[in-house]
C-alpha cells in the first residue's frame, strides 16, 4: 500500500487500493505448426499444406460447436549449407528449403466442463495427424471487461479501507473524495503446454484442469481530511 499525506494547505490523503476476481475460464485458445524440409521449394510446400489440410480435417472431425480453425500463417525459407572460413566471401548454397503452416484454433463461450474435456482432444487430434509444434492450450475469459468491473469495484473499497486506516492512525477526518483513477489492470490468462514428443496416434485423452483466471485491478485515490 503506498500512501502519504499531503502538507496541510491542501489537506488531502492519498492511497492505493487493489482487488482481484477469480473466475473460471470459458474460452481457449492454440497455435499448431507443421514445420518441414524439403530438397526444393515445391516439395516443402506441398508437404506443408497436405499436413495442414489433414490438421485441419482433423480437427473439424472432433465435431465440437463453434470451434474456429484457420490457417493463420505460411513461410517459405531457404536451407543454406554451412559456410567455411573459404566461403565466407562467397553466398552460400542453398541445399535445400523450409516451410511452416500454422493453424489457429479457438473456442469461446463453454462451460468449464468442455474445455477441461476438449483442450486434450484438440491437441491430440493436431498432434496424430501431422502437427509438430505447438503453443500449448491458453485459457481465458471471452468478456475479461466485466470481471475487471468487478475487480476495479473491490479495488475502490480497498481503496476506501486504506484511506480509514491512515486516517485513524494520523488522528484525522476524512471528509469525501477528491479523486480517483485507475493505475492499471492484470489479465492472469492460464496457460497449459502439452508438448508434442509426449504424445502419439495411440495416446489417451491427457486429463487437463482449466483452474481459475484471476483479474486484478488497481486504482489510486485521494481523499479530503480535516483535523479532529
Amino acid at each position: 500500500m503506498n500512501s502519504m499525506v499531503k502538507s496541510t494547505d491542501l489537506q488531502v490523503v492519498e492511497v492505493e487500493g487493489s482487488g482481484t476476481v477469480s473466475l473460471p475460464p470459458d474460452s481457449l485458445r492454440t497455435n499448431v505448426s507443421v514445420e518441414v524440409r524439403g530438397e526444393s521449394l515445391e516439395a516443402a510446400r506441398e508437404e506443408a499444406a497436405a499436413r495442414t489440410r489433414s490438421i485441419v480435417s482433423a480437427l473439424k472431425g472432433l465435431q465440437i460447436p463453434s470451434l474456429q480453425v484457420r490457417n493463420v500463417g505460411v513461410s517459405l525459407s531457404p536451407i543454406p549449407e554451412g559456410e567455411t572460413e573459404r566461403e565466407r566471401i562467397a553466398p552460400p548454397r542453398i541445399i535445400g528449403y523450409e516451410a511452416t503452416s500454422t493453424v489457429s484454433v479457438i473456442l469461446e463461450r463453454a462451460p468449464l466442463d468442455v474445455l477441461r474435456v476438449e483442450s486434450s482432444r484438440i491437441l491430440e487430434a493436431a498432434l496424430s495427424a501431422g502437427a509438430n509444434q505447438t503453443s500449448g492450450i491458453r485459457f481465458f475469459l471471452s468478456a475479461p471487461q466485466e470481471a475487471y468491473r468487478a475487480a476495479l469495484k473491490a479495488s475502490i473499497e480497498d481503496a476506501e479501507r486504506n484511506a480509514g486506516a491512515i486516517a485513524a492512525a494520523a488522528k484525522i477526518k476524512l471528509v469525501g473524495w477528491r479523486s480517483v483513477s485507475s493505475a492499471g489492470e492484470e489479465d492472469g490468462g492460464r496457460a497449459w503446454k502439452m508438448e508434442a514428443g509426449f504424445i502419439g496416434p495411440r495416446s489417451t485423452t491427457f486429463p487437463v484442469e482449466p483452474g481459475e483466471i484471476e483479474v486484478t485491478a488497481t486504482v489510486r485515490a485521494r481523499f479530503r481530511f480535516a483535523k479532529r
